[in-house]
């Protein structure tokens, strides 16, 4: 998606690279994230906005999220997460109805987080080893 440089200021928005205040104007982008869900519209779930405060901070987070895998099982655990959130218990039609996935997508989702509860560290953490 092309970015957009005419977006108007954000009054509390600050630039998501170097969080400085926007205030001489802003450079928006849309960019592909399957950590982002939306909180009002689940179609836009897997599309995360970026706001920079220059084209060189901008271009940095393109670069930064280009590099990042998009890995749909996230995206749907995500979705299941949102989708039981503060719910009763729900079967497992109710939750495909409500998600919109399959069965195996929702299998699949909740061994990917299975797999990601069992990691000790995040890809961005340090090892006790590595200090």
């Amino acid at each position: 998606m092309r970015p957009d440089y005419s977006a108007p200021i954000p009054e509390t928005d600050i630039c998501d690279a170097c969080a400085r205040r926007l205030t001489d104007g802003c450079h928006l982008d849309v960019i592909p994230d399957s950590s982002a869900l939306h909180s009002r519209d689940p179609a836009r779930d897997g599309r995360r906005l970026v706001v920079a405060c220059s084209p060189e901070h901008l271009a940095a987070l393109q670069d930064e999220y280009r590099t990042r895998p998009f890995t749909a099982e996230e995206l749907w655990a995500g979705q299941v997460d949102r989708a039981l959130a503060g719910q009763r218990r729900l079967t497992q039609q109710e939750l495909s109805e409500v998600t919109r996935l399959t069965a195996l997508q929702i299998q699949r989702a909740r061994a990917w987080k299975e797999q990601q509860q069992r990691r000790p560290y995040g890809p961005n953490q340090q090892t006790p080893e590595t200090g």
